[in-house]
């Protein structure tokens, strides 16, 4: 009779971790069989694959992420690399949501997510470089895109799988997903401008990245179209640029009567400092948010939002990875037109208490003079 000490190679329970060849004893098959079957490669028969998979599922035998890459088999891992500050990221809620979307399509399919945070572009492309080399990852999510982004050619030229979070139409041959940022700065002007407001103002995150420059473009056009003033103030993500820039607007001559910031950290920093300058919201000056959360839900008075799920957005964006990786295993060549195919997500917007049912004749009247 086999004991329950016979049912796994001796020293397992010792934490020796059972190999290829620890199954291929018990099935009485050779190694290369074991690897043919447990990588589901042809080579061995249906049945031959089943015994060899149930002792492997008795043997709670675990694959070797470096020995899948060298047998070209998934490694079953994606990689994300950021050039951000940790405190930056710590704290922008957006983020966290988005990776949360990410891991939770990842893990059901038993994928893992690899985040490494660099200073430079220059090292995020040396890590994709790295990683490719090593068959570390089966796939790249790139985010914060840049206009004329290096990291789109130098993708285009690796042999890894990758997917650009942002666009249109600079994701080169990559395929993408994004939010219409474009079409999301449109409503909220339109929103603030249908509310009588005349003098608008962008509170924007960092210049380098794309989406910055898009909501710029949109903004200033549609303030021209509707006729009214519109003001642009870069800060730099993080609340403290948007304290400073806050109090920058209000120092002007003419100040805005309705302000938009980019996330919603700088949206309640901005509200603070108004609050503090003895502005009521939204009956002294509107505030509205390129992003929504539970921070401007919550906020007294609620803030007007663009909702855009930051959890479906990751959610949209690793389903989309793990099919570019599913084709980049079947296909021969470069990559298909589905494949190069931008995907975009719909922005709405959510209408709150801090831009008021109406703008009040005469706002910001009786606002502090610089």
């Amino acid at each position: 009779m086999t004991t329950s000490k016979q049912s796994r190679p001796h020293g397992s329970g010792r934490g020796r971790r059972v190999t290829i060849a620890d199954i291929a004893a018990r099935a009485g098959v050779t190694p290369a069989a074991v690897s043919l079957a447990v990588n589901g490669r042809p080579g061995v028969s249906d049945a031959t694959r089943a015994r060899i998979m149930g002792i492997a599922e008795e043997l709670q035998w675990e694959p070797s992420p470096a020995a899948r890459a060298l047998a070209g088999a998934p490694v079953l891992t994606v990689g994300m690399v950021l050039a951000r500050p940790a405190e930056v990221l710590g704290t922008e809620a957006f983020f966290g949501a988005f990776v949360a979307g990410l891991q939770e399509v990842l893990s059901r399919r038993d994928y893992s997510l690899q985040m490494k945070i660099v200073e430079t572009t220059e090292a995020e492309i040396d890590t994709f470089r790295r990683w490719s080399a090593q068959r570390r990852v089966d796939g790249v999510v790139v985010v914060d895109l840049r206009q004329d982004d290096p990291r789109v050619p130098a993708l285009e030229g690796m042999d890894l799988p990758a997917l650009i979070v942002g666009g249109p139409g600079h994701h080169g041959t990559l395929p993408s997903v994004y939010v219409d940022d474009a079409h999301a700065t449109r409503l909220l002007v339109d929103h603030l401008a249908a509310r009588g407001h005349r003098r608008l103002a962008r509170v924007a995150g960092d210049e380098d990245f794309l989406h910055t420059l898009l909501r710029d473009r949109a903004f200033e056009e549609r303030c021209a179209e509707h006729g009214v003033d519109g003001i642009s103030q870069v800060a730099g993500f993080g609340a403290r640029g948007a304290e400073v820039a806050t109090a920058q607007l209000l120092a002007r001559t003419d100040p805005p009567t309705a302000i938009v910031y980019d996330s919603d950290e700088m949206t309640l920093a901005g509200a603070h400092v108004l609050v503090e300058a003895g502005l009521r919201i939204p009956e002294d000056i509107a505030v509205a948010s390129f992003e929504d959360s539970a921070l401007t839900r919550t906020h007294r008075p609620p803030i007007t939002a663009i909702g855009r799920s930051a959890i479906e957005y990751g959610r949209v964006a690793a389903t989309r990875l793990l099919e570019i990786i599913e084709q980049s295993r079947g296909r021969g060549g470069g990559p298909s037109p589905a494949a190069r195919e931008a995907r975009a997500i719909e922005p709405v917007l959510v209408v709150r208490d801090s831009t008021g049912p109406d703008a009040a004749e005469g706002a910001n009247e009786g606002l502090p003079s610089s």
